[in-house]
């Protein structure tokens, strides 16, 4: 760049019109950072409640979260496991819930968001089922019964209790009153922020 072109540049800057399109240009990507900034802490507090759980103003507590149902049906899919690998006959159901629980265990440890977490839930409850139904029809010792039905009230209790945790409806809610509301629903656009993501 030589000379002529440099004071020319800089001429525009001087300007009365340059100084305006730079502070027009200024103010809207501070508008820009702040929205984003502001949008993407009020997502996070809602995301949160996946991992802390919701507060039940009408039971006066937090209801557990869905992450922790989570780890429970973890926990009761590997007492499965242990007892399913004692009998060939169920080989491969046990080998279904092997990798489904894999499956699931690493997108528990990624974080991988709520959405995709449901989707893995749903495969490890079928493979859950499937072997829960093959051991039932195999002669099991006592011990290996009541691991057996240990798991099944720890799988279906955390079933209800995702249920009726709360979560899905906080993020309706935020949503409904909140992203889906004038200027926000356009702000979000702009700013690049994704809603929080329900467990579905």
């Amino acid at each position: 760049m030589n000379k002529t072109e440099r004071e020319t540049k800089m001429g525009f800057f001087k300007k009365r019109s340059g100084a305006i399109l730079v502070f027009c240009v200024v103010v809207i990507l501070a508008s820009f950072f702040a929205a984003n900034r502001s949008l993407s802490s009020r997502v996070q507090e809602v995301t949160d409640l996946f991992y802390d759980g919701t507060y039940d103003p009408g039971l006066g507590y937090r209801q557990p979260s869905i992450k922790r149902q989570l780890d429970i049906r973890k926990d009761a899919s590997n007492s499965l496991l242990s007892i399913g690998l004692y009998y060939p006959e169920a080989e491969s159901e046990t080998s279904a819930l092997r990798s489904a629980r894999n499956a699931f265990e690493d997108g528990l440890s990624r974080c991988v968001g709520a959405g995709k977490l449901y989707v893995l839930n749903k495969e490890l409850d079928a493979a859950y089922n499937a072997l829960y139904v093959k051991l039932g029809t195999l002669a099991l010792d006592s011990a290996r019964r009541n691991i057996l039905d240990e798991s099944r009230k720890e799988w279906d209790g955390s079933a209800a209790m995702i249920q009726k945790s709360g979560y899905n409806e906080a993020v309706r809610q935020f949503n409904r009153d909140v992203l889906s509301v004038f200027p926000t629903n356009f702000v979000m656009k702009l700013a690049l922020v994704k809603p929080p993501e329900l467990f579905e």
